[in-house]
């Protein structure tokens, strides 16, 4: 599989699905407009895709990976696939849990933690990883799993993964 993620010009992912949305992009301070990419090379007998997006960077700042998208059993019947942008508002595929759910955090409405929000880097450029699973059969998660419910379900039916960074800038 190939992932394609549509960057700016200087490589970042572009501004408005991040730190420097503008306000009518962001909910509760979150961006909360996700950001367009497109798979192509999908095994020809995958039915479903599943993804997460989590900054590792942000073990320095936060102290663990940020964890800001998870999606499961969106449904796929030929070899390419075009996210569009706001997909996660827009979407009835599955999501999951992500980290402003945390009990260390001030509580968020489930149109924060259970759906996209975008990167906000605190301190410095931080690289987000997009992982990309494709799969014969839905998985077994029911909405608002958690990442390592999916890491699990994705890993044990993966016909294949695809791996990408996205930099968003401080």
């Amino acid at each position: 599989m190939k992932l394609t993620i549509k960057k700016d010009e200087n490589g970042f992912l572009p501004d408005k699905y991040a730190k420097f949305a503008a306000d009518d992009f962001k909910s509760e301070g979150h961006p909360i407009v996700s950001f367009p990419f497109d798979i192509t090379e999908i095994p020809e007998t995958a039915r479903f895709l599943s993804w997460s997006l989590v900054d590792y960077d942000a073990v320095v700042p936060a102290g663990f990976p940020w964890i800001h998208w998870l999606v499961a059993n969106v449904a796929v019947a030929s070899e390419s696939l075009e996210i569009p942008e706001d997909f996660s508002r827009t979407t009835s595929a599955l999501q999951g849990k992500n980290t402003n759910v945390s009990r260390f955090l001030p509580k968020a409405s489930p149109a924060i933690t259970e759906h996209y929000t975008g990167p906000t880097p605190p301190d410095k450029n931080h690289d987000y990883q997009l992982i990309v699973y494709a799969h014969s059969e839905p998985l077994d998660l029911k909405s608002g799993f958690f990442l390592n419910e999916l890491m699990k379900e994705a890993n044990a039916k993966a016909l294949d993964s695809v791996v990408s960074d996205v930099t968003a800038r401080a």
